[in-house]
């Protein structure tokens, strides 16, 4: 009994997790093809094929959206970066999670300029939730500075936040470069940023 409970249980799941995804890329095609603001609940429900009732559990309103697009998406895209680091040389360290994350945005690049341009405005629980999750990477992208001066691969350094907000400068002005242009050329993105990083962070050694 208890072992066909589980599995009910977990085809629950399963089919809560699909119906959110279905929800999620339904979302997606309907931002870019209306606008995000001109995108009603009543829309994405009847174009993905689900109940109103149905879509509000999953998501309360449209900022909830861009939030689960930050925390699924780009939370999986960071685990990844940071999870297979090189062991050393900070610059190509901040090259390789700068390649992973401009990737993401490259690939759908017309949804991406969407998801950026609101996401930055957020306001209410939404846009704290941006922040918490934004300040989380900035810390560490923090960590990172710390272990390289530690190394001594760059000179020692007062604040740890402060030249990590330094590179969210540059990682900012990479992306929206790369929105901008006519195709999104990730390589050369994070070469613009790599020429930052030497300026302002130079390698002490080779």
């Amino acid at each position: 009994m208890m072992l066909r409970e589980n599995q009910k249980a977990t085809r629950r799941d399963l089919q809560k997790e699909e119906t959110r995804r279905l929800i999620l890329e339904s979302a997606y095609v309907l931002f870019q093809q209306h606008g995000y603001d001109l995108t009603t609940m009543r829309q994405l429900a009847s174009h993905c094929g689900v109940g109103l009732g149905t879509l509000f559990k999953h998501f309360p309103d449209k900022p909830a959206i861009l939030v689960a697009a930050f925390e699924e998406d780009i939370g999986a895209i960071l685990a990844r970066a940071f999870k297979t680091l090189p062991k050393k040389n900070i610059h190509q360290q901040l090259k390789h999670v700068l390649s992973d994350i401009y990737g993401y945005y490259a690939k759908n690049q017309a949804l991406s300029r969407v998801l950026v341009k609101e996401s930055l405005f957020l306001a209410g629980p939404a846009g704290e939730i941006v922040h918490t999750q934004t300040m989380a990477f900035l810390e560490k992208i923090g960590l990172l500075f710390i272990d390289a001066a530690q190394r001594k691969e760059i000179a020692p350094i007062d604040d740890a936040m402060e030249v990590a907000i330094g590179f969210w400068s540059f990682y900012l002005l990479g992306l929206t470069v790369g929105l901008r242009d006519s195709e999104f050329k990730v390589d050369a993105r994070v070469a613009m940023v790599g020429t930052l990083l030497h300026s302002h962070y130079p390698l002490l050694t080779k």
